[in-house]
Order: structure tokens, then sequence, then C-alpha cells
């Protein structure tokens, strides 16, 4: 159309994650006002911008899969606490939140995520107190610029205006019908599930039956033995559902996840921070559950997927060692050992957690038709690496060299700086809504 508005990404090493076109170490990427028009070797030609990605590493855009956004305004509380201690003074401050705190976490964690080459969010909101919080979450959400899926929580505490379970589960049907013309459509909905350990399994058939009449995804926690099992006896485990953690489930169960083509978010900084287990990974991937990784609590560490990406890879391979050295074996590579590559790793951040979300027809690799939720990665300071980009990222780069960020083909980080946004006043903006929150000791959760 004549009307188009084109962006040339040129000259940069491009790292598709689409395994039909593969990688191109010099290729110039075509945008078509928000999607991606054509992936070619340099060509002369002309378009409206020109971005020189010379020297750079051109990805997909990350997909967090498990966040809280939320809590941004809490940011660091549960830098010393274990999971236990977590659950019990960090969750109580839900009920301290106002809707203009639930904005300001959205908006600031989001930016945050955004700044760090995350281009599409899973914002886990379990602090809906009442509907302003959902729409105040979801509206900081969508201010950001990110392509975002606001994970409506049908958890029951606080109660905060919601008197009864058909009151929340009323509310998530009018945000369902209304969220689409939020963020530009860049903004969808998931329904965040209730903890099987605070219901009964008749209640969570009721929720997932709800959100399946909505035609809405969801994600639910697993931290508790035989869950997954629970689930799987009531029927309700399926290809919609993004499970988080699950760092004591079975073997059996992870069968069971796979057989229903259900996804695992790994988040390994607060698995290992707050003194969970962590042999799920490995053993979710030799069976074929999904996987993809998520940051989690702000509350405890920062939005930066990279790191978590890294971890991961690295956690994984002393996880792989640990084994071989049981078994004797020692210091070689051999068939399915180490489990991960960083290749691997990256395509569970991309193209992967784009499944996981339902929405790998239109994210998670540079695929002529998709949309352009792109990030540009530059050479470090101290010099380029002789290794893959994949293992570059992870291990010789970080969210210091996010370059410049494209999501829906709109450029929202330039140069290393966001656009379009007073970053001067993003400390202010938390630290108002920090002094609401803790002015005032909450009560038990």
């Amino acid at each position: 159309m004549a009307n188009q508005r084109r962006t040339l990404i040129r000259g940069g090493h491009l790292v598709t994650m689409d395994e039909s076109i593969g990688d191109l170490l010099s290729g110039d990427l075509l945008v078509e006002d928000d999607v991606i028009a054509s992936v070619t070797p340099r060509e002369g030609r002309d378009a409206d911008e020109v971005i020189d990605a010379s020297g750079m590493i051109v990805l997909p855009g990350l997909i967090d899969t498990h966040i809280h956004l939320w809590q941004t305004v809490l940011r660091g509380m549960a830098a010393e606490m274990w999971k236990g201690e977590y659950f019990e003074e960090v969750l109580p401050y839900r009920a301290r939140f106002r809707p203009e705190d639930m904005y300001t976490g959205g908006y600031v964690g989001g930016l945050e995520l955004l700044s760090n080459g995350v281009t599409t969010a899973l914002d886990f909101c379990h602090c809906v107190v009442s509907p302003k919080h959902a729409d105040s979450a979801v509206a900081g959400l969508a201010a950001t610029g990110l392509r975002g899926m606001h994970g409506y929580s049908l958890r029951a505490k606080p109660p905060g205006h919601f008197t009864t379970h058909d009151q929340r589960l009323a509310d998530a049907t009018r945000l369902s019908g209304e969220i689409a013309d939020r963020g530009e459509g860049r903004i969808g909905m998931m329904l965040a599930l209730s903890d099987l350990e605070t219901i009964d399994i008749a209640t969570s058939a009721r929720e997932v039956a709800h959100a399946r009449d909505l035609g809405l995804r969801m994600t639910i926690h697993s931290n508790f033995p035989g869950q997954v099992t629970a689930m799987h006896e009531a029927g309700l485990l399926g290809p919609d559902l993004v499970l988080v953690h699950c760092n004591v489930v079975t073997d059996d169960e992870l069968a069971m996840l796979a057989d229903a083509g259900a996804a695992i978010s790994v988040t390994p900084g607060v698995e290992l921070g707050l003194g969970s287990p962590f042999t799920v990974l490995g053993r979710a991937l030799r069976r074929g559950v999904r996987i993809a990784w998520g940051c989690d609590i702000p509350s405890f560490n920062n939005a930066d997927l990279i790191a978590q990406m890294r971890l991961v890879y690295q956690l994984q391979g002393f996880v792989d060692g640990t084994g071989e050295r049981a078994e004797g074996r020692t210091g070689r590579r051999r068939p399915g050992i180490p489990t991960l590559t960083p290749r691997d790793v990256l395509r569970h951040g991309t193209i992967e957690a784009a499944r996981a979300l339902g929405l790998d027809e239109r994210i998670g690799s540079l695929t002529p038709g998709k949309q352009a939720d792109i990030v540009l990665l530059r050479a470090p300071l101290f010099g380029t690496s002789l290794c893959e980009p994949a293992a570059h990222l992870l291990l010789q780069s970080g969210v210091q060299d996010v370059d410049t960020v494209l999501v829906a083909g709109r450029v929202r980080k330039r140069g290393g700086d966001l656009t379009g946004v007073d970053t001067s006043s993003l400390a202010d903006l938390l630290n108002i809504s920090r002094a609401h929150v803790l002015a005032e000791a909450p009560s038990p959760d």
C-alpha cells in the first residue's frame, strides 16, 4: 500500500529463529508498518527510515512468560528471603495497593523489560483487589509500548472489592470483552487461575471452564506435590495452559503435561534464590514438555531476562555435570548432554515462548508476515566474541548492549535510550507508590 511506512534494518547479523530462513551474517530486514515484510541478504533499497545495524546482532524480541509487575513497587523487598518468608512477608502488601500503584508497577516494570530487550510479557497479576486495580494494571502495561498478556488473577486474596468468586469471574468476563481496545491491539488477556492449595479441584474446574468459554488461555502456579495429577484427573490440562515453577512434579506428571501439550515457565533466579529444588528442567525437556522462561518477582530480582537465560544455561550445565559425575563420566559432551545449547536457550526465550502463549503465528521469530518485534544488540565495548550469536548473547553480552527495540514496528528504544519516555521521573513514581504501600504494616494474607 502506498501509505505504508517502511523501516529498513540494514546490514545486521540476523538471527531469525526461523529454521526455514536460518541466520544471515549480513542481511536486511524490511518492516512495513507493524509487520516484517522481508528478510534478505544485503540489497540496496529505499525506506522511510534506515537503521544501520552494521556490527549488530538482530534478534526477535524476547518473551517473558511469567512476571508479577505489581511487585516492581516492592523492588528488592524479598532479596534475602526464602519462599515461605516471601509468602508471609511480601504477599500481604497486596491489600495496601491502590489502582494507581498497580499502574506504576505495570508501567515502570514494563519499561524495564522493554529496555532489556523483552517485547512481550505475561504479567501474572495476582493483586486484583478491584476492577479498577485490573484496569490500572492493564493501562500501565499498555502505556509502555510493550506487547503484553494481562494475567487476570482469580486468587481470592486479598478479598478487597470482591465478596464472592462469581464476582471475580464476572469481572474477568468484563475485562476480556474490553481488552482488545487497550494498547492499540498489543494487549491480550489470560486467566491466572487460583493456586490449587487455596481452592478445591471443583472450583479450579469451574475457573478452567470459564476461561475456555471465553476463549482465554490460562496460567497457574504449581508449587506443591500432586497438583498436576489432580488437574490431569479432572481433565483440566491442555495446550492452553502455562504452569509456573513445577519444581516438585514427578516424571509421571511431566508425561501428563507433555501429552496435554501444556507448557512450563521456568524462573531460574527465583527457584534458586528462594531455596527451591531445580531438577525439573532437564526432566521436562527429555519428556517433550514445552519450556519458556520468566523473571518472576521484582521483589527479588530485576526484569533482566537475558540474565535469567544465562543463569539457566549455566545451572543446567551444573545439574548435567553432577549427574555425569555420579555415573563416573566427566569432562566430555555426548548426545543429550549437556541438555541445553545457548541456541536452545534463546529458542525457548523466543519462538517456544511464543508457542506457550499461543502467539507463534504472530511473534517469536523474524519471519515475513509476523509482527515486527525486534531487538538490535550492539557490539560490546570491549570487543566482539568468537562464539555464535546465541552464545554471545548469553555469555559475552547483556542488557547493557541492547541498542534498539521495536514493538509492532515502532522504535521503542534507540541508541540505548527509551523513546518518548521521561526516564528521570520513573524513580519518583515508584517512590510515591512505595511510600503509600509501606506506610502501614499489612494484615496477614
